[in-house]
């Protein structure tokens, strides 16, 4: 055994060639730091001490706790692999559990303190919504749907979420887009003129008639009436345009006439060439709203395959649409709901600039999703005062005004005001018009509605916390946290882009594809939804689906496309594990992967992510029936021949063994190439698993706290948008602490979330 090369003992402390006396943690009397300079010596320094820095690491250069705190990075890592089991390699002499929990508890005490009494809440970066976060607040603000998302540039993703504040940018391109955007979703919103009367068009294509269907028009070839049946709403004055063109035959032009239950009313001669078609309009009275038969009438058929001029050889009549606006009498229609919602009637002897500002004032306070500030909308005003001097009314000015405040920072970015913003030792809890925006993005990616701006007015938002988490849940717009949440830590978005080879598995389709995807949200859904155990995710005895999918998983008395619960008789499928979607997922489009399944689970269920393989490692061969035939297994065990990737491969490969009774489709199977499937294996805590029931218990029974970590690990980052450090421990022992007391109740989870420090809390800036 080497020793170090130097070690200096005094009544102050120790100090040695890189380690600090410090970084034990303890006073330099105590037994604990003279256990661990041998450890450090016999298992790191080989390759990581006295000159040596093998992968670039060199233990010894850290000279104080202040140095090693500098680079958390590398001491992060540091603990991983001990944790893992990936250092010291297999090949080498293992520390024993008891060992290793000395070297991570003494890392954790110099690197990583936390005071629990005291946490730090940490800080959000100032957040920008996201495409998703951005669509839902306009709707639920406008109150139209507008679908403007695909405008926006596509989000970057951190953490594994699209709603890390440190990654939502605004570039130049975004600005001009969100402009658009703003523009036209109040042109769905708003009507600042005279509302237009109510009007139908008839595509040519869906006329009845004689003729034939060119494109969207109905093409008259020979004399003949096109028709539609049309009812008026009451009596009064219709107008009819229909949309026209022709090719000329003869002495002239196609002749159209309008014809109501078989009667000309109306004629014109069509002029316009088929390229260009043009409208011809006609206004009639009805005296009863009975129905009546609207006809487009050819009635100059004309051909002459002799004639002189090739041009005029054959006269025929194109109808492209047919509009019927009306009645165009009596009072104008009432404008719409969403126009009402922000311009609200005005009170008597109110001037225009007082109803804009009171117009501006309501809507701000819900765009901003906070009290309007002093003097916050006069400067929105000066957008009225220049629209109205270049002749618009005041509900034009106002509309300008609104189309700013939707690409304000105020409305593009949550806010989360504090009173001392720049001092890094303050830390203040977020006010509760930020706590209702934290609650409402959480849980609906959109704006808070009402009632949680109510109480947030009141100051009473906290003291109903409990009712409202209850409220947020069982709202339908809850499923937008199902969708998203599920969607990036499970993957789930990533289904649509998974595709089995259609020559190894041609009963494969894309229907049943999202019905994977959909069976995995609805569970989630169910287990937040009625407040199972979070662990349901892994062994749920049920599950959710339809015809196809139930067939393809061999499943009897499943029908129809329509989604059901299902109890399950079948082992294998229960819980997460037997679920098609994450098959997908972790498997290539001819074979499946024991390696990506694996990491799944270690790194979306276990909170476990084992490092990035080394570079130039050669993939394992596709299924080859002319070839040599070798198991997955034999190839893996094969892989595992290089000490470099043994120690990740025995955390990853028990685990997909465990799994591949599942093949690329998720179907399942009892042998992969006419061989019988070994779906045994040995996990890295010594457990012996023969197939998926075994591994879905080891992870219920052995390994569940670690399961709800990685949970409330998810969740946590997600609700506040920023990726979690190492500081915030003490908020994921609470979340984890909470849950498993409540016997591990997903809305127990949830709401120690929410009660957590970082979600109620932050601090300033430095």
């Amino acid at each position: 055994m080497r020793r170090l090369s130097t070690i200096l003992v005094s009544g102050a402390g120790i100090a040695m060639t890189g380690i600090p006396a410090e970084a034990t943690g303890q006073p330099p009397h105590q037994p604990a730091m003279e256990e661990i300079l041998p450890l450090l010596e016999t298992y790191c320094f080989d390759c990581h001490g006295d000159g040596l820095k093998k992968g670039g690491l060199a233990i010894d250069r850290f000279e104080s706790v202040a140095e090693m705190q500098a680079d958390r990075f590398a001491w992060k890592s540091i603990r991983d692999h001990l944790r893992h089991r990936l250092m010291p390699p297999l090949d080498e002499d293992q520390p024993s559990d008891a060992e290793v929990e000395k070297m991570l508890a003494w890392i954790d005490a110099a690197v990583f303190p936390v005071d629990p009494e005291h946490p730090d809440p940490g800080r959000v970066t100032l957040r920008r919504l996201n495409r998703t976060e951005y669509q839902n607040t306009l709707r639920d603000l406008l109150g139209v749907k507008v679908q403007v998302m695909d405008l926006i540039p596509p989000d970057d993703s951190g953490y594994g979420f699209d709603n890390i504040g440190d990654v939502l940018t605004l570039s130049p391109a975004h600005l001009e887009r969100y402009l658009e955007a703003a523009r036209i979703s109040l042109d769905q919103t708003v009507q600042t003129g005279p509302v237009p009367r109510p009007s139908r068009k008839y595509a040519g294509r869906d006329i009845d008639g004689p003729g034939q269907r060119s494109g969207d028009g109905h093409y008259l070839t020979t004399t003949g009436e096109a028709v539609i049946s049309f009812k008026p709403s009451r009596p009064g004055k219709y107008r009819m345009t229909v949309a026209a063109s022709g090719t000329l035959g003869g002495d002239g032009p196609p002749r159209m006439e309008l014809r109501i239950d078989g009667k000309e009313r109306h004629g014109w001669n069509v002029e316009a060439p088929l390229d260009r078609p043009a409208e011809y309009s006609h206004e009639l009275f009805f005296d009863n709203a009975r129905e009546r038969t609207v006809g487009i009438a050819f009635t100059n058929d004309y051909y002459d395959k002799d004639a002189a001029d090739p041009a005029r050889r054959d006269r025929n009549l194109m109808v492209n649409s047919v509009m019927i606006s009306g009645p165009l009498d009596g009072p104008p229609p009432p404008k719409s709901a969403s126009h009402l919602g922000i311009f609200p009637p005005r009170e008597n002897g109110e001037s225009d600039q007082d109803y804009a500002l009171r117009v501006m004032t309501g809507f701000a306070r819900k765009a901003f999703r906070r009290p309007v500030r002093d003097g916050e909308i006069e400067r929105y005003l000066k957008l009225v005062s220049l629209a109205t001097d270049q002749g618009e009314n005041t509900e034009q000015g106002v509309r300008l005004a609104l189309e700013a405040m939707l690409v304000s920072p105020a409305f593009l970015y949550r806010e989360e005001p504090q009173p001392e913003p720049d001092d890094a030792s303050k830390i203040h809890k977020i006010d509760e018009h930020s706590l209702a925006t934290r609650l409402s993005y959480f849980f609906w990616s959109t704006m808070p509605d009402r009632r949680l701006m109510d109480l947030a007015d009141r100051g009473e938002l906290r003291a109903n916390l409990t009712g409202e988490l209850d409220r947020l849940i069982a709202d339908p717009r809850a499923r937008q946290f199902v969708s998203n949440f599920t969607g990036q830590w499970l993957r789930l978005r990533d289904v649509a882009a998974s595709q089995p080879s259609r020559r190894a598995f041609p009963g494969f389709n894309p229907k049943l594809r999202d019905a994977m995807r959909r069976e995995t949200e609805m569970l989630f859904e169910a287990i937040v939804r009625d407040d199972l155990p979070m662990s349901t995710l892994l062994d749920a005895d049920f599950t959710y689906l339809n015809g196809d999918l139930a067939e393809h998983y061999g499943i009897q008395g499943v029908h129809g496309r329509d989604f059901r619960k299902v109890t399950l008789t079948d082992s294998h499928r229960r819980g997460i594990l037997g679920h098609g979607s994450v098959h997908l997922l972790t498997s290539y489009p001819l074979r499946t992967s024991p390696v990506l399944r694996g990491k799944f689970v270690l790194e979306n269920l276990l909170d476990s992510a084992p490092p990035p393989p080394p570079p130039n490692v050669p993939q394992l061969d596709p299924p080859n029936p002319h070839g040599e035939k070798r198991s997955m297994r034999e190839q893996l065990e094969k892989h595992r021949e290089d000490p470099s990737c043994a120690s990740c491969h025995a955390m990853m490969d028990p685990i997909g063994f465990g799994m591949e009774n599942f093949d690329a489709s998720g179907a399942w199977r009892d042998q992969d190439q006419g061989e019988p499937i070994d779906a045994s294996g040995e996990l890295t805590d010594g457990t012996v698993i023969h197939g998926v029931d075994d591994l879905r218990r080891a992870l219920v029974e052995n390994h569940l706290s670690d399961f709800h970590r990685a949970v409330a690990n998810r969740l946590l980052t997600y609700a506040l948008g920023r990726g979690l450090d190492w500081y915030d421990k003490p908020a994921l022992d609470r979340i984890v602490a909470e849950t498993e007391k409540a016997g591990g109740s997903s809305r127990a989870m949830l709401r120690a979330v929410v009660d957590s420090v970082p979600f109620q809390y932050r601090r300033g800036d430095s």
